[in-house]
């Protein structure tokens, strides 16, 4: 009887096996095969699958030979074959529609303007938000940005409020308190060399300001307290984008549990404040919204945490490069500034409202430019929740979609012959007299997944601008070296030297 037992389970044992040896290989073999000649057979071709590492080992390799390339020069623009050497080669050799693969997961790379639209429009949930790595979702969060269906919808209605006017008028004060802060910083470091302009690292800076920002978007009056934790943070996404293979991220639990703590004593104070917590804390109290669990909660400071901070960085730092290789700009947004931000009486300059940021015509059309030059996100995914058709072709469930904003940014038949030139005029009639499709803009996405961090992130960019146009003129160091590349968002890769003036002469300004 024992024996026949001992049989039983071998067999049972062995059956296991065989079949999850199966699944691997239906999964890794067989099942990618058949989707590369299911795409093929409606014209749709790319580069060959590789077993589980699908195009990602030669996407590594080209990315390791563009390192040794010699940087760009200076006023050049046309940075893709550098941050995405693979789209640029396989966009060449298979057209502007192609398969490519992530891992064992077939996805469609298209600049196809019908598919975009199709993907950004949909309202059904068919095109959904996929981080693709469990430790990236533990890192950034699931909140209002990447969560779906319902889910999407119960935290729209919690977090939503936060980008409203109202709150975007305090966004705009705790900007201008950072930047009063970064520009006494600078200020200090003129008087210790001498007297009239410093070195500074634009970037380290921007990231700094924006991260003063979005902790006290979140945490308000607590914010303190939360920055050791959010320090950490931007640390531990760094390593997740260097490693993107699941791995094991130091600290993880460590933001986690301080972000977990402050939300509980909040909880237990009673104190709702005018912050991201205590939006959510109030829904927590109300019937008539759906609230969020505490975990959701902390999922949703850290998405928005991720995006908020990261946006601003990325577009005050490519805002700053652009204004010093081209200084004629520099001295027109000034000169906008100067004459548009003045006080009731038409006295002294002022910038301390979002009416005020309005008449800056020049300065929002630069800021587009800029945008559309330096996304901070070079693409976007979506995976089909089933099968479907889009744009005449057959999609499985479970397909990636890739719509790479650079590449649609910088062609010539939506933005005309001079589409990789830097022109801010070109947006002197708004996004629709620049380009000959609503879609051709992506820098924040569109449709109703659109970021809703929109008008927040250029709220804060053009306060910190007009701010520093008045106090200061800036040139790009000699050490800056032109080599752009995407991690987390597009960044310089060696940091953005400059050397800022003093146009004061040591004057005192109430800015």
């Amino acid at each position: 009887m024992e024996a026949t037992m001992v049989e039983i389970v071998h067999t049972l044992a062995a059956i296991l096996i065989l079949w999850l040896i199966w699944r691997s290989l239906w999964h890794l073999v067989w099942r990618p095969y058949a989707v590369a000649g299911w795409f093929e057979r409606q014209g749709i071709r790319g580069p060959p699958y590789r077993f589980v590492l699908g195009s990602l080992w030669e996407m590594k390799q080209m990315l390791i030979a563009e390192r040794g390339k010699t940087p760009l020069d200076i006023g050049s623009h046309d940075y893709t074959s550098r941050v995405s050497p693979f789209f640029h080669k396989w966009a060449a050799d298979y057209g502007k529609t192609f398969l490519y693969w992530l891992g064992p997961t077939p996805t469609i790379y298209s600049t196809d303007l019908e598919l975009v639209k199709q993907v950004l429009e949909d309202r059904t949930e068919l095109f959904q938000k996929d981080y693709l790595n469990p430790s990236l979702e533990r890192i950034f969060g699931k909140g209002l940005l990447t969560t779906n269906g319902d889910d999407w919808k119960r935290h729209r209605r919690v977090v939503y409020p936060i980008f409203y006017h109202e709150n975007l008028k305090s966004v705009s004060a705790m900007t201008r308190e950072s930047t009063q802060k970064m520009i006494a910083q600078w200020c200090n470091l003129i008087e210790k060399g001498d007297g009239h302009q410093a070195d500074i690292d634009m970037g380290c800076y921007a990231e700094e300001l924006t991260l003063g920002v979005i902790e006290r978007v979140i945490f308000g009056a607590h914010y303190k307290e939360a920055r050791e934790g959010f320090a950490e943070g931007k640390e531990i996404q760094k390593l997740a984008v260097r490693a993107f293979a699941d791995p094991q991220i130091p600290g993880l639990r460590s933001i986690t549990s301080k972000t977990t703590r402050l939300i509980k004593e909040r909880l237990a104070s009673g104190v709702d404040g005018d912050d991201l917590i205590g939006l959510m804390l109030r829904a927590s109290k109300s019937e008539e919204v759906e609230s969020l669990s505490s975990d959701e909660m902390i999922s949703e400071c850290k998405t928005i945490f991720a995006a908020g901070q990261d946006t601003g960085a990325t577009l005050l730092t490519w805002g700053m490069f652009l204004l010093t290789i081209y200084p004629e700009w520099q001295e027109r947004l000034r000169e906008e500034v100067l004459r548009e931000c003045r006080d009731d009486d038409g006295d002294a300059p002022y910038i301390n409202s979002i009416q005020a940021l309005g008449k800056l015509k020049l300065l929002n059309m630069f800021l587009l430019e800029t945008l559309r030059l330096y996304s901070p996100l070079p693409f976007l995914l979506r995976k089909t929740a089933s099968d479907t058709t889009l744009a005449n072709i057959k999609f499985r469930k479970g397909t990636m979609i890739t719509i790479p904003v650079m590449m649609l940014h910088r062609s010539k038949e939506i933005w005309g012959l001079d589409a990789d030139e830097f022109n801010p005029m070109r947006f002197e009639k708004g996004v629709l007299g620049a380009a000959n499709n609503t879609y051709a803009m992506l820098a924040f996405s569109c449709g109703p997944r659109g970021c809703p961090g929109r008008n927040y992130t250029m709220i804060e960019v053009q306060t910190v601008m007009t701010m520093i146009l008045r106090r200061f003129s800036f040139s790009l160091s000699s050490q800056y070296v032109h080599m752009p590349r995407n991690f987390i968002s597009l960044a310089p890769r060696y940091g953005l030297p400059l050397i800022v003036r003093n146009l004061l002469d040591g004057e005192k300004s109430d800015i």
